[in-house]
């Protein structure tokens, strides 16, 4: 049953729209308990993400977070924080621009405190975006420890509800792993991973195999920049071990988005206020140019499933993920099935629309009096 058919010719659920009939109780009772559905329905979504810094920066993080919006102004996400797993402290200011242009001024932000992450420069984008777009946050100072935002966030969730969408470097959530209890939860963090999320999609590695070489969001790797290497590939191998098996993990290769395009509608589609557009033009260095679609076809898997990217989980794959803790290069080893899989794309075309059609969406609760840039030239 769907809330919305209550003006709908369903004889049974048209009642609740004309006067109370006496004995007549148990439609709207339907439709109480399907509208309490269809909120719980929402998906609880984190995103972990290295949005325009370190090793491995890139424009379409900016894509998966605005999608992410979107996805919450349509009632499809319960968006729960967003999480930096790089060092550059302008990158939270970023985040903070994307959730100021959405109305979320309110969601919790956190970036990554380990003292092994080299020092670097974000993307022009992100200083950008910083300087000449509103937001209450400029720098990873004013946020806190991400892995004391995961654990109270997901202290406060329902069991085995939480998706995490990773679009980055696995440091957070290796942090996460070996996190002890605390004042939010009397559980290890692998514990309360293995209590509290469902999911966790990855946008890492490449299927069935990277070969001799590593992707980089798994080692950070010279042909990628260079920075953090060993810290990349320590932690994807150790998430990849440890995490517990109740968790269902959605690997997205390097394979599937770099077949899909999404991003130029951007330019048309988008007002010059929009940061989101903004970046793109940046990153690309003109109007109408697309970017491959690694981390917001990540998060879309992640929300409304594979099919809904384009894509199928792999079949005749039982088997799991094994990750080089040195180079950052993977492979998949057949063997009995695990709560691991891959992605397979079978419709760029669908993808990269869908991942337009989030991005082309009007946000819902945009701040009054942020409709432009506080300064600087708009293309």
């Amino acid at each position: 049953l769907n809330a919305t058919h209550c003006v709908s010719s369903n004889p049974l659920l048209a009642m609740c729209t004309g006067a109370p009939q006496r004995g007549r109780m148990v439609p709207l009772l339907i439709v109480s308990m399907t509208i309490a559905v269809r909120i719980s329905a929402r998906v609880p979504l984190i995103i972990d993400t290295d949005i325009g810094g370190g090793g491995c920066r890139d424009v379409d993080d900016v894509a998966a977070i605005c999608m992410a919006h979107a996805l919450a102004d349509n009632g499809e996400v319960d968006l729960l924080a967003i999480v930096q797993n790089t060092q550059p402290p302008a990158c939270a200011g970023a985040i903070s621009v994307l959730n100021h242009f959405y109305g979320r001024d309110d969601l919790p932000i956190g970036a990554y405190r380990g003292k092994d992450l080299t020092p670097s420069p974000p993307l022009p984008f992100v200083d950008d975006l910083v300087a000449n777009w509103s937001s209450p946050v400029k720098n990873t100072s004013q946020v806190s420890d991400a892995v004391h935002v995961y654990r109270r966030v997901l202290s406060a969730q329902r069991d085995h509800s939480v998706v995490i969408s990773s679009i980055g470097l696995l440091t957070n959530l290796k942090a996460l792993l070996t996190s002890a209890p605390d004042k939010h939860s009397h559980l290890s963090g692998r514990d309360l991973l293995a209590r509290k999320v469902a999911v966790l999609a990855v946008m890492g590695g490449a299927y069935p195999s990277s070969g001799p070489t590593c992707e980089c969001n798994f080692c950070a790797s010279s042909a990628w920049g260079g920075l953090d290497h060993q810290v990349a590939a320590e932690a994807s191998a150790y998430v990849v071990k440890y995490m517990p098996p109740k968790v269902k993990i959605i690997f997205s290769g390097f394979e599937v988005g770099v077949a899909v395009q999404s991003g130029a509608a951007l330019s048309s589609c988008a007002p010059e206020s929009n940061p989101c557009r903004r970046a793109y033009i940046d990153y690309e260095g003109g109007l109408n140019r697309s970017r491959y679609s690694w981390d917001p076809l990540t998060t879309l898997v992640a929300v409304r499933g594979a099919a809904a990217a384009g894509c199928r989980e792999c079949t005749n794959c039982s088997g799991s993920n094994w990750v080089n803790a040195t180079s950052g290069s993977n492979r998949w080893i057949d063997g009995r099935s695990s709560n691991q899989t891959y992605l397979v794309l079978h419709n760029s075309t669908k993808a990269g629309k869908a991942i337009d059609d989030l991005l082309c969406q009007l946000p819902r609760h945009q701040v009054p009096g942020n409709s432009q840039p506080t300064s600087g030239i708009v293309v």
